[in-house]
C-alpha cells in the first residue's frame, strides 16, 4: 500500500516537472553586448540563451573599436549551424552606416546606409557582429526580398539580412553554383546578381564589393564569382551578361590649322642649299645662322618674308624665312638652309628647280 502511494506521488512529480520543462519554450536571441577595452582587457555580456550562444561568434579584440549592442531581428529564430554559412559585421563607414555579409569567413558584399547613425562623437566606429540569423522559416523568398529591405534603404542591416538569408537557403538546397550569374540591369542601371535567372541582389551605389575597385561593373563581376566559388566551387565567369556595348569615343574632327596664305607673287629657277662652312656665323640679317632652321638666303627679297618653296621634281614644297643674302651664283635663284633642302628632297642633289610663292 506505502509503494503505491509512493509510486504515485514519484510519477505525479515526475510528470510535472517533464510537463513544464517541455512546454516552455526557447527565448529568441535578443542582444548581444560586447565591449573591447585596449588590447588585453575583454569584457563579455551575454543575454542568451545557450542554445542561441552558438550562433555567435567572439569578434577579435581591436585596439580601438568599441562593440556595441547588436540585436537580432524578432522574426529570426536559430538555425542549425551547418546550414548557415553567413555572417554580417555592421559598422560605421565614413559617417555612414555599413553592414558587411561574409560567406565562409570571406567578405562578399558591403552595404552602405544613411549619413552618420553614430550620436556618440566620441566613438569614431562603432561595430557589431551579427552572424547565423537565417533560417527556412524565418527569411524565405516568400517572407521577405530585397524589395522589402528597399522600404528602408538607410537600413544597411535588414538589406544584409535578407541576403544572407537567401545565401543560406541556397546552401541548405544544395543549388548549382553555376546557376549563379551576373547581368546589366538596365532599368535600374544596376548590376543584378541572379540565381536561375531570380534576382539575388543589386550591386549599385549602396552595395558595393567590400575591396572595392571603384568600378561598378568590375565589382558585380568579383562578387559573384566569390558567391560561385564559396557556395558550390563553380568557375569564374568571365563578363556581364546583356552589358551595352562601350560608347564609342566621339570622334573630334579634326581641324587643320590653315595653312593656306595668299601669294604675292611666284617665281621659277634654280635652288641650292648651304651649311656646314657658315653655321653658328652670322647672317646679313644679323642673327646666327642655322643651319637646320628653315631659312633662306635671298638677294632682294626683305630680311622676314615668308617664301613658299617647291621642288618641281617630286612636289616637296617648304615655307622659309628669309634672314640672309645669296646665292652668289647668278644661276640659282635661291639659298636654302640645310633642314630645308632635306624636307624637299634637295640635299643629296644638291641643287632643283623650284618655284617661289611670296606669301603676305
Amino acid at each position: 500500500m506505502n509503494q503505491k502511494i509512493w509510486g504515485g506521488i514519484t510519477a505525479s512529480f515526475l510528470t510535472t516537472v517533464l510537463g513544464t520543462t517541455t512546454s516552455t519554450p526557447v527565448s529568441s536571441a535578443e542582444t548581444v553586448v560586447q565591449t573591447v577595452k585596449g588590447n588585453s582587457d575583454t569584457q563579455l555580456a551575454q543575454e542568451l540563451p545557450s542554445s542561441a550562444t552558438a550562433a555567435i561568434k567572439k569578434l577579435p579584440a581591436q585596439p580601438t573599436p568599441e562593440f556595441q549592442l547588436a540585436e537580432f531581428p524578432e522574426q529570426l529564430r536559430t538555425a542549425s549551424t551547418s546550414e548557415i554559412i553567413t555572417n554580417i559585421y555592421a559598422y560605421q563607414l565614413a559617417g555612414r552606416q555599413a553592414a558587411t555579409l561574409y560567406v565562409r569567413s570571406i567578405p562578399v558584399l558591403t552595404f552602405l546606409g544613411s549619413q552618420g547613425i553614430n550620436t556618440d562623437p566620441s566613438k569614431d566606429r562603432v561595430a557589431t557582429e551579427v552572424e547565423k540569423i537565417a533560417t527556412p522559416s524565418s527569411v524565405a523568398p516568400g517572407n521577405a526580398t530585397i524589395s522589402d529591405a528597399k522600404g528602408s534603404e538607410n537600413d544597411s542591416i535588414q538589406r544584409a539580412q535578407v541576403v544572407a538569408a537567401r545565401i543560406n537557403e541556397l546552401h541548405r538546397n544544395n543549388v548549382n553554383a553555376e546557376s549563379i550569374t551576373v547581368r546589366w540591369n538596365g532599368s535600374y542601371k544596376s548590376y543584378s546578381i541572379q540565381v536561375n535567372q531570380e534576382e539575388l541582389v543589386q550591386v549599385d551605389q549602396n552595395t558595393i564589393l567590400p575591396d572595392t575597385t571603384k568600378d561598378l561593373a568590375e565589382d558585380a563581376l568579383q562578387a559573384t564569382n566569390r558567391l560561385r566559388r564559396l557556395i558550390g566551387y563553380a568557375p569564374p565567369l568571365k563578363e556581364i551578361a546583356d552589358l551595352p556595348p562601350a560608347p564609342k569615343p566621339r570622334r573630334v574632327q579634326k581641324v587643320a590649322r590653315s595653312t593656306t596664305r595668299r601669294v604675292r607673287s611666284q617665281m621659277r629657277g634654280m635652288a641650292s642649299w648651304y651649311g656646314p662652312g657658315f653655321h653658328g656665323r652670322r647672317t646679313a640679317s644679323g642673327e646666327r645662322f642655322n643651319q637646320y632652321a628653315l631659312t633662306a638666303a635671298h638677294r632682294t627679297l626683305r630680311f622676314g618674308t615668308r617664301v613658299r618653296v617647291t621642288n618641281m621634281r617630286n612636289g616637296r614644297s617648304v615655307i622659309v624665312r628669309i634672314n640672309d643674302r645669296g646665292p652668289h651664283s647668278r644661276s640659282r635663284l635661291i639659298d636654302l638652309s640645310r633642314g630645308a633642302a632635306r624636307v624637299i628632297g634637295l640635299e643629296r642633289s644638291g641643287t632643283a628647280a623650284v618655284r617661289l610663292e611670296v606669301l603676305y
